[in-house]
């Protein structure tokens, strides 16, 4: 009985926020279509079902689809980090039917691990809308002897080459931020890429490797029920959840940040729809509620217009460029 009033809360917000979002009209009168949307739409999330991004997807999608009329359909295209799911949303109709929900690594990072990339993240995509910032948690199996960064840094000194790590697969965000990790504080640890969140955090879980970073959602079930050990959190705040767990900065390593979550669309995408899709999604992420659920989850919401997410597509592509080639990360 308590969710009917939520709902009805939530729905006042929303509608409270579009109503203050210029109109298709006034946004580009010429791009809009004033029939968007008409038909179902497709949203690309290029990770695994059960992935952090995934279950993001089909949380938001069952919200907005309330405001746009129309059901948003969850479809999963995971591998080569990234690149499967966004190569097939630069195929489909630029009509705002086929969007994506995807991490900055494939619009930042892939340019840089793939010689060959199937799209070009600044030409044939279209920024729709920032989401979320997001908080990875850097964390060790029970049997690690490390209770701390400081720990962990020094039982992978004692042992170089010996301690192995984790990720989601090669170029993705937790690989690069083990990576700078390690050049940080200058360890030799191995990585040990899986196809997805969830199967690294079962490496993890099965202790196959020493140490992951991974997204506060996917481990904080297991952190709580001691089944594996937090160290330390990316970002300039403690997860409330774990008000004990550290920030890297206050562990000794600053500069230990994670990347962000946004949706994007086909290039061509009418201007007035790509507007369209942004309220809609500014509606829903605007509430005190559904911010506090993704306060607790780690992740900071972001919105704002598409430019502000072609920014920080171009701003932020040199910098990890810098960090895969010196990681010397390859596709395999």
């Amino acid at each position: 009985m308590k969710k009917l009033p939520m709902l009805l809360a939530w729905l006042a917000t929303a509608a409270a926020v579009l109503g203050t979002t210029p109109s298709l009209a006034q946004t580009d009168s010429r791009a809009a279509d004033q029939t968007f949307p008409w038909k179902i739409i497709q949203m690309i999330v290029p990770s695994p079902a059960g992935s952090p991004p995934d279950v993001r997807a089909r949380e938001l999608a069952e919200k907005v689809s309330l405001l746009l009329g129309q059901p948003i359909v969850v479809v999963n295209k995971p591998g080569a980090g990234g690149a499967i799911g966004l190569q097939a949303l630069t195929a489909s109709a630029p009509d705002g039917h086929t969007i994506a929900l995807c991490t900055d690594a494939p619009l930042t990072i892939n340019p840089s691990v793939y010689e060959r990339l199937p799209y070009d993240p600044q030409k044939d995509l279209v920024p729709v809308t920032l989401l979320f910032r997001m908080q990875l948690l850097l964390v060790a199996h029970p049997d690690v002897r490390a209770s701390s960064v400081a720990d962990l840094v020094r039982l992978a000194k004692s042992r170089p080459g010996k301690l192995f790590y984790g990720s989601a697969g090669n170029g993705t965000p937790p690989h690069i931020l083990a990576d700078l990790f390690k050049f940080t504080v200058g360890i030799d640890t191995e990585h040990v890429p899986y196809k997805g969140g969830p199967a690294a955090t079962a490496a993890l879980l099965a202790g196959d490797v020493a140490y992951t970073f991974d997204a506060p959602s996917q481990v904080l079930s297991y952190v709580k029920a001691g089944k594996l050990k937090a160290l330390a959190v990316t970002g300039d705040r403690r997860l409330v959840p774990l008000p004990d767990v550290p920030t890297f900065t206050e562990s000794g390593v600053p500069g230990m940040s994670a990347g962000w979550v946004g949706i994007v669309a086909p290039a061509g995408t009418p201007r007035g729809t790509v507007m369209r899709l942004n309220s809609a999604f500014a509606a829903v992420l605007a509430g005190a509620d559904v911010r506090a659920y993704y306060d607790d989850l780690g992740y900071s919401i972001l919105t704002g217009p598409p430019e502000e997410m072609a920014r920080r597509i171009v701003d932020e592509t040199p910098k990890w460029r810098e960090i895969v080639k010196r990681a010397g990360i390859t596709p395999g």
